[in-house]
């Protein structure tokens, strides 16, 4: 089996990262989903490994528990806190990111012979590049 220390659980800036350091993991340990399932099993931790898998393909952070079970079947189980650590600090940058929704008022509303140079036109100002813009001479 592979060094788990070689992985640092504060490495990953964002949650795909982070399921890469599992990925990287895993395969260090040179262990087999079964096998981890077995070894985690062992540990009186509950690892499936249809359940790990799909952890290992997902967009999302797995659960504190899966996560436990994981690295301490994977031969890390001095480092289960900090890389538990690690998953809370992911999962709070990823709650501290706003979302970003676009102005849709700010897009609609008339823009003004000052604001657009037109003449005395108005033009309404949705999709600002290849919408057409419905303009009227005063």
């Amino acid at each position: 089996m592979g060094n788990p220390g070689e992985l640092s659980p504060y490495e990953a800036q964002d949650t795909a990262g982070f399921i890469e350091s599992m990925q990287q993991l895993k395969e260090r340990s040179g262990l087999t989903y079964r096998e981890l399932e077995e070894r985690a099993a062992r540990s009186g931790d509950v690892l499936a490994r249809s359940t790990l898998a799909d952890t290992l393909r997902r967009t999302s952070l797995p659960s504190p528990d899966v996560l436990a079970a994981f690295f301490r079947a994977c031969g890390d189980e001095q480092r289960v806190g900090a890389w538990l650590d690690a998953r809370d600090r992911t999962a709070a940058d990823i709650a501290a990111v706003p979302a970003t929704t676009p102005d849709l008022e700010a897009e609609a509303r008339p823009q003004t012979e000052e604001s657009t140079g037109s003449g005395g036109a108005i033009s309404w100002g949705i999709g600002q590049s290849t919408t057409p813009h419905l303009v009227a001479q005063l």
